[in-house]
């Protein structure tokens, strides 16, 4: 893959086997599902039932997830007082547009996220698997070896539509034309600008779920979504069936024999004879007239139905069914930390795998600003919120036995409060320091400082005669 051209035709080939089911996904999540089985003569009465009988659970799963990966901080072993990297997050709003990356990954599989040189330094963007496709010929690549992000249309000279496409190079990133319809003809494609990006790679680095097990595999298969679709599905149809019996069989109804039914003398239409209401008698003066009812259709099946769907979906997406269900009240906090096991493993693993790729993109930064020591920085790490059932009482009660019993530094464990961030832990540090400081120089004052002094021999005991 060399000029920008061919990277870009490799990209294109690429998309168009990824499109389709990324684009299924999204409509999904959008609440743009298959309907259930409808036929083509339909009223519009039942058209509506199935309208309404659409339920979206797919974004309480990923939320559900999303929810608990938050970053808080930045920690570097060799560097522990190198803010650096982490003020490029601070500037960049990266506190609440990692939210975005997050869901983008747990949706389709694979979320992008890019650094680039900007106008107040190092610029991190976060990009949409919609728009953004990554190429790398190892599948076990750590980086890499080009990206093509689609940026929209344009007007040709010649009053044509023209697709504007970014190629990300390992040393440039260029813009070209291409005309609509013609991603199979490189020959009419026009190149735009080439600048460099200031990496020595491509600065594009991919957020992924899970790692694929196979070249082919497409990121949508490894989401957190695509394989709950078929579930979502059965929902919708369970739900139909439920609202048709609701709205057709769930209450009683009557019947008469024996009464002849009148007729409207403009319309020739038969007329209601009884009205049901609560301050109302039917009676009638034939004793052959008989009244009865048909029984009512009992929806538990069409309720155990949709609650065994609900539990093979948290099942499968190992998220805790009172999340989706409810109706857990006044439990122990043993037996809710067992109900959210699964929750926090699966948490705990998505915090590896973006944490890894979080780092690439500020050692990008970082490199791309000239910061040679925190690119070589391959020792620091990203800090995550703790999002588990705890109080901060236990916590630090915990923290402070680490340090009390096991002799670890009080300051070692700072990072691990909840909620602590970096810029906290320099800040205690820095007090820290300017207390020790000062009581030194009180003691210096007061004649309270001493330095120990090896005795000699003759005031030594047992010393010399």
């Amino acid at each position: 893959m060399s000029n920008a051209r061919d990277l870009l035709s490799v990209g294109l080939a690429k998309r168009k086997r990824e499109m389709p089911e990324l684009v299924r996904v999204d409509k999904y999540m959008r609440g743009v599902q298959d309907m259930p089985y409808m036929p083509k003569k339909a009223e519009a009465e039942f058209r509506t039932l199935v309208a309404r009988s659409l339920e979206n659970w797919l974004p309480l799963i990923v939320g559900v997830v999303a929810q608990n990966l938050r970053v808080e901080g930045y920690r570097s072993v060799d560097y522990p007082d190198d803010l650096e990297p982490w003020g490029y997050w601070d500037a960049n709003q990266m506190d609440s547009r990692q939210n975005a990356v997050h869901r983008a990954a747990l949706t389709f599989g694979v979320g992008y996220v890019a650094a680039l040189p900007g106008d107040r330094g190092p610029a991190i963007r976060p990009m949409s698997p919609l728009s953004v496709t990554g190429m790398a010929e190892d599948l076990d690549a750590e980086w890499l070896d080009a990206a093509v992000r689609f940026l929209g249309t344009g007007k040709a000279a010649d009053g044509g539509t023209l697709e504007r496409w970014e190629v990300w190079g390992a040393e440039t990133v260029s813009e070209v034309l291409v005309p609509q319809g013609e991603h199979d003809q490189p020959g009419k494609w026009r190149l735009g600008r080439e600048d460099y990006h200031g990496a020595s790679r491509c600065p594009v680095v991919p957020f992924r779920n899970r790692w694929a097990d196979a070249p082919d595999t497409m990121p949508h298969e490894l989401g957190e979504v695509a394989p709950l679709i078929p579930i979502q599905d059965r929902l919708n149809e369970t739900t139909l069936n439920m609202k048709i019996a609701e709205s057709y069989s769930a209450f009683r109804q009557r019947w008469a024999t024996g009464i002849s039914i009148p007729r409207d003398p403009k319309t020739g239409r038969p007329v209601e004879t009884f009205r049901a209401a609560v301050d109302r008698m039917w009676m009638v003066e034939n004793k052959d007239v008989h009244f009865g009812e048909f029984s009512q259709t009992d929806l538990t099946g069409y309720l155990s139905s949709r609650e065994a769907a609900i539990k093979s979906m948290s099942a499968i997406a190992q998220v805790p069914p009172h999340y989706l269900l409810g109706g857990m009240v006044n439990i122990s906090a043993d037996a809710l930390t067992a109900a959210e096991s699964g929750l926090s493993r699966k948490v705990h693993e998505r915090q590896t795998m973006f944490g890894e790729a979080w780092e690439q993109i500020l050692r990008l930064a970082a490199e791309i600003d000239g910061k040679s020591s925190s690119v070589e920085d391959t020792s620091a790490r990203i800090v995550w919120h703790d999002a588990e059932a705890r109080s901060l009482s236990q916590t630090v009660d915990a923290l402070g036995k680490l340090s009390q019993m096991l002799g670890v530094p009080a300051d070692a464990l700072w990072e691990r409060v909840p909620g602590v961030t970096a810029h906290d832990v320099a800040a205690w540090r820095k007090a820290k320091d300017r207390e020790a400081s000062t009581d030194l120089v009180a003691q210096l004052m007061t004649g309270q400082h001493t330095t120990d002094v090896m005795p000699d021999d003759e005031g030594a005991p047992g010393g010399g005669e």
